[in-house]
């Protein structure tokens, strides 16, 4: 799928590392095929000696992918990629995650591991009763996501493969794992994904989901190393800063809010301040990058607003008063311009999806 670079950044869609190459490697070579020719064909342009500068759309990826499958006709490819892949470009981000305290923390790394992997990606842990699911689901900048013909389904199937081969390392063992939901209707590959998850494969689900039994989230992990963690951490999230600069000033401060939420309270004298900039440097930045300080605002209240509804664990006056809005009906007013129905209404909608 060619789209021009221009389109792309019109649609909020930018690029990202390509951190997952080995892991592509090795699946091609798993599935009995070698997939350089496809990156070749796609476009995407490969130097180890700069690998850390290559920067590929998300596009291109998904577009591989799909090729990747109708080359392995014996072996499901998203899943095989899925259950490759490893931080090895990455080290701070498999530190961080090896040394997780509990199977519910690393998926919090998994969150952040995500802004460097598929910025779309969406994780949720969703528990009722005895049963949690870890729900996966994408966020893609694009009104009408359909008329592109994503097949974002591959990506679901790969992303739930990585879920599940990093919780059984970490744990240990299968122990808990009791099923897979998937949204859409048996595919012609139904038995593929039956025999390599080695459970229950529900479909026509309600969610894309891992499902668990919900006491193994909170369980003690083997691996705990609180002071390694931490360090982790912080080398983590100047990993993140670092990718965020090099995509320009927007994406550096959209990180600095999503790390820190009530930095979105600052104004653009304060913000440039943080970022060493005279205030019309960076209005100036902004305006080059096709941008404005008061849209960024916007944007990542609407951003932050739809993942804390989406977790379902603050009330939303609560969600209205850190996201710096007068009172409830004021964020409601700006929640109906943004997604054209009340913050409670979405919330109910997500949980129903």
């Amino acid at each position: 799928m060619q789209i021009p670079s221009i389109v792309l950044k019109a649609l909020g869609i930018k690029p990202i590392p390509l951190f997952m190459l080995s892991s592509w490697i090795k699946a091609a070579a798993k599935c009995g095929f070698n997939v350089q020719p496809l990156f070749k064909e796609a476009g995407i342009t490969i130097d180890l000696i700069r690998l850390e500068d290559a920067r590929v759309s998300p596009l291109q990826l998904i577009s591989v992918l799909e090729q990747c499958v109708a080359m392995s006709p014996h072996k499901h490819f998203p899943v095989v990629l899925g259950d490759t892949f490893a931080f090895e470009s990455l080290p701070e981000f498999e530190t961080l995650l090896t040394t997780s305290p509990t199977l519910r923390q690393a998926l919090d790394v998994a969150e952040m591991a995500k802004r460097m992997v598929l910025p779309w990606a969406q994780f949720d842990i969703r528990e009722e009763g005895d049963l949690a699911y870890v729900a996966i689901s994408f966020e893609v900048p694009v009104v009408d996501v359909e008329t592109l013909g994503l097949p974002l389904h591959y990506v679901i199937e790969a992303l739930l493969a990585c879920v599940r081969k990093f919780g059984r390392s970490l744990q240990g063992s299968s122990d808990g794992f009791v099923s897979v939901s998937i949204k859409r209707p048996p595919p012609p590959y139904a038995e593929q994904l039956q025999q390599f998850f080695e459970v229950p494969v529900n479909f026509n689900q309600p969610m894309d989901a891992l499902v668990f039994e919900s006491r193994i989230l909170d369980l003690p992990l083997e691996g705990a190393f609180p002071a390694l963690h931490e360090q982790a951490h912080f080398l983590a999230e100047q990993r993140l800063g670092k990718e965020a600069r090099r995509q320009g000033v927007a994406a550096e401060i959209e990180e600095i809010i999503a790390l820190k939420p009530g930095l979105l309270a600052l104004g653009v004298e304060d913000m440039a301040e943080r970022l060493n900039l005279h205030p019309r440097t960076l209005q100036r930045r902004l305006k080059d990058e096709g941008d404005g300080y008061l849209h960024l605002q916007a944007r990542m209240r609407h951003r932050l607003a739809c993942d804390w509804l989406r977790k379902g664990d603050m009330s939303i006056d609560d969600i209205s008063a850190r996201l710096g809005f007068s009172d409830r009906r004021a964020f409601t007013a700006a929640f109906k311009r943004w997604e054209g129905c009340t913050p409670s209404n979405w919330r109910d909608q997500q949980g129903r999806a």
